[in-house]
């Protein structure tokens, strides 16, 4: 992406010299919060945005969990990361206990993260996406080591400078150490997994705890690391291992390096972010290791409606019409399903918003956001693309990701829709009631033959709890009012991740108090 358009501001500068009484405050105020979540049942199913905690708590029976937000998730990432006393995220077939880093003056420091196999979570009448989430939330609250398949632990302490022209300036410099293991327990855990996980959790280590505590020295880091075979040892400095550099530049070299050990290849590719719970960034990879090992990672869903932005005419009592495409017969995956959303992964450091702007650009060809982004224009008047709205958790067995959510309102005086004849078979924009029934009947139909990623009943509040008499009218009414258009939109079958984030789209208008 950094190629195609100038890169965005990143919301990760330099560490400051000293944390102010405010952010000292905030951080004992995420502390007393995660320890009540840890003694209460709040804690079972909530994904709370650094220290906000809701009033309505939801206890997830579907394949997402819906949170409040009021900045890009760049926000609270690694400078913060460790302030919490629990986390967890999600790798292949495991959920990750992140337990607090042990620091003890003078003494080796220590952070360990526990696999636990989702087998644990297994219930009757639950998608792949359930259980992750369950195990997402349930994880961090496990005992000690039970239930763990493999635990790594990395260790860090400062150490002699044996060679001094290692670094750029040797007046004010130090060194310290890294190194990780793994201790497997109950079953083998994939080598280039553990080999993933343990580079997130070296720049977990170095970009929060060493930073803290080396300021503005400059620092060489020796770390120790397992490889595909045995294990090998780095050599790199702590500032190559944030996001951007002194300039806010985007900056990869750390991690490219890291990981061009295990694959040269993947580690000239695209870097992504790994998240926790909160959305919060553990570290950094080349993005075919998300897929390979459906590693949780933060992206956008926008929804584009048509002339009137889509909470105006909620208000007004107006049916909006949001844009709707249809995939390709060759895609690779999801060959001529539909789709009501814009999506994608964030690159690595890039804010959320800026994500989104990005993707309607390249995708729809609707520019205007990313203009506005680029030229800085403040007044969000002029800006087409909302602020970011919320976030949701989305978990398929080939798909989990931290998804912030936002709206395009396409002005078609000023601009028009423009797809790749490979990439899209037909779009257009569609009523959104009309939107709704055709989503909530294709969740119907995958449940019914059991592929559903969420839990068997999808949604209690949904139209699809109306008997099929009611349905039928009610689909017959809407032909009526509209016709079909040469479009059977009461076939039309979406994307299932398309669909998880369309009941959190549809939870969080129902808790704004929009009627539709």
């Amino acid at each position: 992406p950094a190629a195609r358009r100038p890169h965005p501001p990143f919301a990760l500068p330099r560490l400051p010299l000293g944390p102010p009484r405010s952010a000292r405050m905030a951080a004992m105020a995420t502390k007393f919060i995660a320890l009540v979540l840890s003694m209460s049942s709040l804690s079972t199913g909530f994904i709370l945005p650094g220290a906000q905690l809701s009033t309505k708590p939801v206890v997830p029976s579907h394949c997402w969990n819906i949170m409040s937000t009021s900045s890009g998730i760049v926000d609270n990432c690694r400078n913060n990361l460790m302030e919490a006393s629990m986390s967890a995220s999600l790798a292949s077939s495991y959920a990750i206990r992140i337990y607090p880093s042990n620091n003890i003056e003078g003494e080796c420091n220590e952070l360990k993260w526990a696999l636990h196999s989702l087998s644990h979570w297994e219930q009757s009448n639950q998608g792949e996406g359930t259980l992750a989430l369950r195990a997402l939330s349930d994880c961090a609250q496990l005992d000690g080591r039970a239930d763990a398949v493999c635990t790594l632990t990395c260790q860090w302490t400062q150490s002699d400078l044996a060679d001094p022209s290692l670094v750029h300036s040797n007046a004010d410099a130090c060194c310290w150490s890294i190194n990780v293991a793994a201790v497997e327990e109950d079953e083998i855990v994939p080598r280039e997994l553990v080999c993933v996980l343990s580079r997130i959790m070296v720049q977990s280590v170095a970009t929060s705890q060493i930073a803290s505590k080396v300021r503005e020295k400059e620092t060489l880091l020796r770390i120790t690391l397992p490889l595909l075979e045995g294990e090998g040892c780095q050599q790199m400095l702590l500032s190559d291992l944030f996001p951007t550099d002194e300039r806010g530049l985007p900056n990869n070299s750390g991690v490219r390096h890291l990981f061009t050990p295990l694959n040269s290849q993947h580690a000239n590719m695209e870097i992504v972010d790994m998240v926790n719970q909160q959305g919060r960034v553990l570290g950094s990879l080349p993005r075919p290791y998300i897929h390979t090992w459906n590693i949780l990672h933060r992206g956008i869903g926008m929804i584009v409606s048509k002339d009137v932005d889509i909470f105006k005419a909620f208000k007004s009592g107006k049916t909006p019409e949001v844009y709707v495409h249809q995939r390709t017969s060759t895609k690779r995956i999801f060959p001529s399903l539909f789709d009501m959303f814009v999506g994608g992964v964030s690159s690595s450091g890039e804010d959320a918003q800026w994500t989104a702007a990005r993707e309607v650009a390249e995708e729809l060809g609707l520019k205007r956001a990313l203009d506005a982004l680029e030229n800085k224009q403040e007044d969000q008047r002029i800006n087409p693309l909302s602020e970011e709205l919320f976030q949701c958790t989305v978990c398929t067995s080939y798909n989990r990701c931290v998804v912030s959510m936002f709206t395009y309102t396409c002005d078609t005086a000023l601009e028009s829709i423009t797809w790749q004849e490979e990439e899209v078979a037909w779009g257009d924009y569609v009523p959104y009631d009309i939107v709704t029934l055709a989503g909530e009947m294709s969740i119907d139909r995958l449940v019914e033959k059991g592929v559903w990623p969420g839990s068997g009943c999808h949604n209690e509040e949904s139209v699809n709890d109306a008997n099929d008499a009611q349905q039928e009218s009610t689909i017959e009414e809407l032909k009526n009012k509209y016709g079909n258009n040469n479009q059977p939109w009461d076939t039309w079958d979406f994307v299932p991740d398309g669909l998880l984030v369309w009941e959190a789209w549809e939870s969080f208008l129902r808790r704004e108090g929009y009627n539709r």
